[in-house]
C-alpha cells in the first residue's frame, strides 16, 4: 500500500500572507488540523492548530484587549507557520511514511511529487489504511488471535488448510512479532463469516493457542 492510494489529493492550502484569523476559520469550517502553505506553487511551510494556539497572547500580557485584537488581526500565516516541512513522495509505502511521521513526531506529511504539492497524508488516513489491512472494515466478520505462534512458515499453511476444510474465507491475515506485553509472535486473522463452527476445536487440536475469537456484526 502506497501513500498515493490513501492521501487526500489537492489539499486546501493558504499563502504566507493569509491572515491568521482567516486560516483559523478555514480549519474550523472544514475540520482541518493543518494547512500547507504555498508561495506560488512552492511549498514554504505548514500551519497547524498548535501554531495557532501558540499565537494566542499570554494571560500575563500587559497589552489591552484592543491592542491584542489589533495585533491578532494583522498577524499572517508567515508569522507563525512551521517553515521546516517534512514531506514525502506519493510512491513510498505507508510503512515508510508512518516511520517518517513517528521519527519527527508529526501527524501529517504533505505529499510532494517533482516539487509540486499533490496531496497530504495524515495519521487519520493511516488509521483507515491500518483498519483496511486488518480487514476491520469488513462487517460482519470474526477476528481470531493465535498466541505463541511458531516461526515455522508451515504453521501458517496448516491454519489456512483448516480454514479450507471448514469452508471459511479469509478477509485478512497478519503476523505480529514481539507483542509488547508478551514479547511473542501472534497470528491475527479475520474471517468473512461470523459463524465459525468447529474452528476453535480444530485449531486447539492442531496445537495452536487460541487467545481470542471475536465476532463483529
Amino acid at each position: 500500500m502506497f501513500v498515493s492510494n490513501w492521501m487526500k489529493e489537492n489539499p486546501v492550502t493558504v499563502t504566507p500572507d493569509t491572515l491568521v484569523i482567516d486560516a483559523k476559520k478555514i480549519m474550523k469550517d472544514h475540520g482541518f488540523r493543518r494547512l500547507p502553505v504555498l508561495d506560488g506553487k512552492k511549498l514554504v511551510g505548514i500551519v497547524t492548530l498548535d501554531n495557532l494556539r501558540e499565537a494566542q497572547p499570554s494571560a500575563a500580557t500587559s497589552l489591552s484587549i484592543h491592542e491584542l485584537n489589533y495585533l491578532l488581526a494583522k498577524m499572517t500565516v508567515a508569522d507563525i507557520m512551521t517553515k521546516k516541512v517534512i514531506t514525502c513522495p506519493p510512491d513510498i509505502t505507508l510503512e515508510k511514511a508512518a516511520r517518517l511521521g513517528t521519527k519527527h513526531k508529526i501527524g501529517a506529511l504533505p505529499v510532494v511529487d517533482d516539487g509540486k504539492l499533490v496531496g497530504i497524508i495524515t495519521e487519520s488516513d493511516m488509521y483507515r489504511a491500518f483498519l483496511t489491512m486488518l480487514g476491520a472494515d469488513k462487517v460482519p466478520s470474526t477476528r481470531i488471535t493465535l498466541g505463541d505462534f511458531p516461526k515455522d512458515q508451515d504453521a501458517i499453511i496448516k491454519v489456512i488448510t483448516i480454514l479450507d476444510e471448514l469452508k471459511l474465507t479469509l478477509c485478512s491475515l497478519a503476523v505480529v512479532d514481539d507483542v509488547p506485553i508478551y514479547g511473542r509472535r501472534q497470528l491475527i486473522f479475520r474471517l468473512c463469516e461470523v459463524q465459525t463452527g468447529q474452528l476453535e476445536d480444530k485449531l486447539v487440536a492442531a496445537g495452536y493457542k487460541v487467545s481470542s475469537i471475536s465476532p463483529i456484526q
